[in-house]
């Protein structure tokens, strides 16, 4: 959970990157040309994160593209649109354009819903 917390926090504090780049993953068809420009975004976006806060390691640079990339594939086959719909327009909001962050958000979004307040 502290990583998840941390993760969360780095990349909302630090990623500029311009919702016109942005990928959405529903409705996504997996050819060629677009698999090229997800790794496109999530290159950039990976690298322009990672200057903000002075991270220049390739290692650490490919382990969060890879993370990313993989929180893009889930979010393709998500089943529940309207909520990611609304999780991405949400994310997009405060700036956050990065599929890991989105991901973890529409898991929360999903588990929230079969929960209720309780005394």
């Amino acid at each position: 959970m502290k990583k998840i917390s941390l993760t969360l926090l780095f990349l909302w504090i630090c990623t500029p990157v311009f919702a016109a780049n942005f990928i959405n993953p529903i409705g996504f068809t997996p050819n060629k040309e677009n698999k090229a420009a997800v790794v496109e975004f999530v290159q950039q976006n990976t690298r322009q994160s990672a200057a903000v806060v002075g991270i220049d390691s390739e290692s650490t640079l490919r382990m969060m593209e890879q993370q990313n990339l993989n929180a893009f594939k889930k979010l393709v086959s998500a089943q529940d649109k309207a909520t990611l719909k609304r999780v991405i327009k949400n994310c997009h909001q405060i700036g956050i354009n990065d599929y890991s962050t989105i991901y973890m958000m529409y898991e929360q979004e999903i588990k929230a819903k079969s929960k209720s307040l309780q005394w």
